[in-house]
């Protein structure tokens, strides 16, 4: 949780950028929910992410992430995003090694209407080192889809901010966010805090009121809902470091949860 703290310092240095500059890829088309919103079958997930054989073989659809193919679906996302569940770059619990460096550069900035053209070269390094281990980190692909913009590279601007709008359309695509029973899954929690970003939504209060379930309060309601519900169990879960002798997976105390919790939905008013 650590790294997360970082990274939400440094999205509170460029709070009023993104104000201005919002997620990018939030308006781009692209592929929309052609089923009802379902949860990930993790069991299926890595059984298709593991297998030579299959087109969700995590290495080779992987590689055609890292490359901006445009020609990936919503499904394939689905299987890049919870797919890197398997792998063992995902480290949710651990601190992002370019988290302060990322703040301490954008601290540096002087332009009140955007960031620092003289800061986009050491940002871009920087970010590329950070995608290297969060490779979905929707904060950072944000910010690198208005670096390129700004600088002129329009297609590859495009490659990242589709790339953002797909990992957001994976999420939603995962649940409803309105109710327990239909969580949005996510890897880790600054993926909670990009997905209210990304609606405009500004939670005051969160509880867990499961293991696995986090609910965010809204003060002010969006699109009519009073807050949004995440399932981030998989932060828990020691699923992604397999004990290597015994092949099983075991998982950690989530140190967040009261199983009291819950009781204090009933109290929130507006």
């Amino acid at each position: 949780m650590a790294s997360d703290i970082k990274i939400f310092k440094y999205v509170l240095v460029v709070a009023a950028l993104f104000a201005v500059f919002p997620l990018y890829a939030q308006n781009m088309a692209a592929d929309t929910l052609a089923t009802a919103p379902t949860p990930p079958d993790d069991k299926a997930l890595e059984a298709a992410v593991t297998n030579v054989s299959s087109p969700y073989y995590y290495p080779l659809l992987f590689e055609r992430y890292r490359e901006g193919d445009t020609t990936l679906n919503l499904e394939d996302y689905r299987h890049l995003y919870y797919g890197f569940v398997f792998e063992d770059g995902y480290q949710p619990l651990e601190d992002s090694a370019y988290a302060d460096s990322i703040t301490m550069t954008l601290s540096r900035n002087m332009d009140k209407g955007g960031i620092s053209p003289e800061l986009y070269p050491r940002l871009k390094y920087l970010l590329g080192k950070a995608l290297n281990e969060r490779p979905f980190d929707m904060t950072y692909l944000n910010l690198l889809t208005y670096i390129e913009q700004m600088e002129g590279d329009m297609e590859q601007a495009v490659k990242t901010a589709r790339k953002l709008d797909m990992v957001k359309k994976a999420i939603f695509s995962s649940g409803t966010g309105i109710s327990k029973d239909s969580p949005w899954h996510v890897l880790y929690r600054a993926d909670e805090s990009a997905i209210l970003s990304s609606l405009g939504a500004v939670s005051t209060k969160r509880m867990y009121i499961t293991f696995d379930v986090e609910y965010f309060h809204l003060p002010i309601k969006n699109d009519g809902n009073k807050g949004y519900y995440f399932n981030n169990g998989r932060i828990y879960s020691k699923g992604v470091e397999k004990k290597r002798d015994e092949g099983k997976r075991r998982f950690e105390f989530n140190p967040l949860y009261n199983p009291r919790s819950d009781r204090h939905l009933k109290n929130i008013e507006y």
